[in-house]
């Protein structure tokens, strides 16, 4: 049976979670004077236009590459101590998480697993270690350690309850970020959902160079802002929030940054599963008006049941889906 966007995220946990998160950003709000302006995070580019402005936060989008990402931000300093350390956000989504463990398990961490397999042999990637960063509850190493193809399955995960979590479950844990972990000829580094809430990726993504053996495998997964239902909704969906998402990227601008970094681009992957039905959860509940789009209302509404798989496969063949894969080797 297909993934349904209700069965990762329930519904009357979200209600909770929009609670929490415009707490924390009305918390992080209160220090907008502390903001700092920045350069495109994939470009560099200085020349930006304004997007839209969403709960308190100014996007803009790159004029040179079309990068999305929040101008000015929190500073890495305020993201800290006025965000993460105190967010209650974080830690009932952490409750999400383990409340719908089971099924993420099957639906997204186990094929996870069994992918970033496949492509560590494809890539003839050493086998000797895989350091997941920011693993959250640690069920991807899990699962990864399940597969046994790695001699050393390693989470690093900077949030006290979350490295705790990971410890429980019988993980080798570090409880720093990747900056501080101190890494050295790691085969492969997997980071998923983590790029796009970093204030500054460049530093992220130089860290795990440093940290990966030449030709080590480097694998990343964030939103694709020129994805089907990302690029369709824009300020409408709800995978772009302010405090916690800082960056959106594209196939082209994350190439850009990783290539800068010491990478060598790979493949690029868009196995999402869910945006044909976020775009019709936002048409049905009237918070996107698709009345003016006859091809939408025709493919999300009036020819749902028939067509809806089929769109979403298309999406995930040709690199429309919003969730988008970056296999990379360090050069």
């Amino acid at each position: 049976m297909a993934m349904k966007v209700s069965d990762i995220r329930p519904e009357t946990m979200l209600k909770e979670s929009a609670k929490l998160w415009s707490e924390d950003s009305a918390r992080i709000l209160a220090h907008k004077k502390k903001f700092v302006k920045v350069d495109c995070p994939a470009c560099r580019s200085k020349k930006n236009r304004a997007a839209f402005e969403k709960g308190g936060f100014n996007f803009v989008e790159c004029v040179d590459c079309e990068t999305l990402f929040i101008n000015p931000r929190p500073t890495f300093e305020l993201l800290i101590k006025e965000h993460y350390s105190v967010s209650e956000s974080a830690v009932q989504w952490n409750d999400v998480l383990k409340a719908t463990e089971i099924v993420r398990r099957k639906k997204i961490f186990a094929p996870r697993a069994r992918l970033i397999a496949k492509l560590c042999e494809k890539y003839g990637a050493s086998k000797n270690s895989i350091v997941d960063v920011g693993t959250g509850i640690g069920t991807f190493c899990e699962e990864i350690k399940k597969l046994g193809v790695f001699k050393k399955v390693i989470a690093v995960e900077p949030t006290a309850r979350g490295a705790e979590i990971c410890r429980q479950k019988g993980i080798e844990t570090i409880e720093k970020p990747v900056e501080n972990a101190a890494l050295k000829n790691v085969g492969v580094i997997t980071n998923f959902e983590l790029i796009e809430h970093l204030f500054c990726p460049e530093t992220f993504l130089a860290a795990c160079a440093n940290a990966l053996q030449k030709n080590g495998l480097f694998v990343v997964t964030t939103p694709n802002i020129k994805g089907f239902d990302l690029i369709t909704l824009r300020e409408h969906s709800e995978n772009v929030s302010g405090v916690e998402h800082l960056n959106y990227f594209h196939p082209k601008s994350l190439t850009l940054l990783l290539e800068r970094c010491g990478f060598a681009v790979e493949e690029v992957l868009t196995p999402g599963k869910l945006d044909a039905e976020l775009v019709r959860i936002k048409a049905l509940s009237k918070v996107f008006d698709i009345s003016g789009n006859p091809f939408l209302k025709n493919l999300l509404i009036d020819e749902w049941d028939r067509l809806g798989e089929k769109f979403q496969k298309f999406l995930a063949a040709n690199c429309l889906s919003s969730h988008m894969w970056v296999v990379a080797r360090k050069k």
